[in-house]
């Protein structure tokens, strides 16, 4: 194959991504210097008219083709024109600089490094420096680049936020922009598996290890004891505590996982969480439907932790926890308390339950006043899977 296809195929798949997305901005940009004036004349003109509708026409196919947005309709306003094609105006002068700087004397260094030789000399009022010119052509050159791609990220943003105040507007490009995104969420896994680590360790340690330590130090008297009446006592206390280490066992198994939620769904679990709160907790809404297991155990797991840190810090009297199927696309998660309220959301609890909800690309929101409790409120996407699977369900009931 050619080799700038073979140079391509080896470059990692979000530096491609990156690179079409930069390139498509920086390209848009040089249009809309060529269409500014024409913008602006246009404005002056009645939005029904054919050269309003002709420039605009112009305009949504650069937005869409280079920017990636796409509008919900054709805004019929002057002031989307005007505003469009002053963004174009000021984008265009800088951007085209830095290009011709790329393009003179970026290109005219390697020219001059490759096949004439010598340096550059680079002088000031009190002193002058010489560099290779190779050196300071490719330094020139990547100065150039970065500034033209971050003038069209700029540009980018500034006619979204335009087209935004007239319609609505998607952006069918946006996977290119979450690619940062979800580097992100793959370290607040990581994250969030350490901390689950962290608390697996110290329930055993500060629960199953001390029972076990206790149960060792009884079997150990009862086999000293000459007492026939004193080691049958101690190994009755022995039994007690194995009774007891095994139920801690369950205990600390269970927080890892419970199996009842593979088998049964979200409610049976969340009752018996209800059960064994120490603040009194009100179920007002839990589905019966079943959802995709990765969906059930971070529902799960936010209404473990999130009453969990209501008992430990809120000094709340109720609690109510209520979980609504939207629509069939995702579940929303809300735990209520009437506590002190203040909660910080940058604190480590609401960290990792944030971290957790992220990782399936959901959102969590936190409303936490003084003295008025706190509400925190999980939204986790059902994904595409569920959806088509529950869609072709009612299908088949229909």
């Amino acid at each position: 194959m050619p080799w700038p296809s073979a140079l391509s195929t080896r470059l990692p798949p979000e530096a491609r991504m990156f690179a079409a997305r930069w390139t498509r901005s920086v390209l848009a940009v040089v249009w809309g210097g060529l269409l500014c004036l024409p913008l602006l004349i246009a404005s002056v003109f009645p939005p029904t008219s054919r050269v309003a509708t002709r420039v605009r026409d112009w305009e949504l196919a650069r937005h869409s083709r280079g920017f990636g947005l796409v509008l919900a309709a054709a805004p019929t306003k002057r002031r989307f024109l005007l505003g469009n094609g002053l963004v174009a105006g000021i984008a265009i002068i800088p951007t085209a600089n830095l290009l011709g700087g790329f393009f003179v004397v970026t290109l005219g260094s390697l020219f001059q490094g490759f096949f004439i030789g010598g340096a550059v000399n680079i002088g000031f009022d009190m002193w002058s420096i010489s560099q290779p010119t190779l050196f300071v052509g490719v330094l020139y050159g990547a100065a150039n680049l970065i500034g033209t791609v971050a003038l069209a990220e700029v540009a980018s943003w500034a006619h979204g936020r335009i087209d935004a105040h007239f319609v609505e507007v998607e952006r069918p490009f946006a996977v290119y922009t979450r690619i940062s995104e979800l580097l992100t969420t793959r370290r607040g896994v990581v994250l969030a598996i350490d901390e689950e680590r962290r608390r697996i360790e110290r329930d055993l340690h500060d629960g199953v290890q001390q029972n076990v330590v206790s149960l060792s130090v009884l079997i150990a008297r009862a086999r000293r004891a000459s007492d026939p009446v004193k080691t049958e006592s101690l190994l009755d206390d022995a039994l007690f505590q194995s009774q007891d280490l095994i139920d801690e066992m369950r205990e600390v198994a269970w927080r890892v996982y419970p199996t009842a939620l593979d088998e049964h769904g979200l409610r049976p679990v969340l009752e018996r969480i209800a059960g064994r709160s120490p603040v009194p907790l009100t179920l007002v809404a839990v589905p019966d439907g079943r959802f995709p297991p990765a969906v059930e155990s971070a529902a799960y797991f936010v209404v473990r932790e999130a009453v969990t840190n209501v008992v430990k810090h809120a000094e709340a009297t109720a609690i109510t926890v209520g979980i609504v199927a939207e629509a069939q696309t995702a579940l929303t998660v809300t735990i209520t308390d009437d506590g002190v309220g203040g909660a910080d959301p940058r604190g480590g609890g609401l960290q990792g339950l944030a971290r957790r909800v992220g990782a399936l690309d959901g959102s969590l929101d936190i409303d936490s006043a003084e003295g008025t409790g706190t509400t925190v409120s999980a939204r986790i996407p059902l994904g595409a899977e569920a959806q088509m699977g529950r869609t072709k369900s009612e299908k088949n009931q229909r």
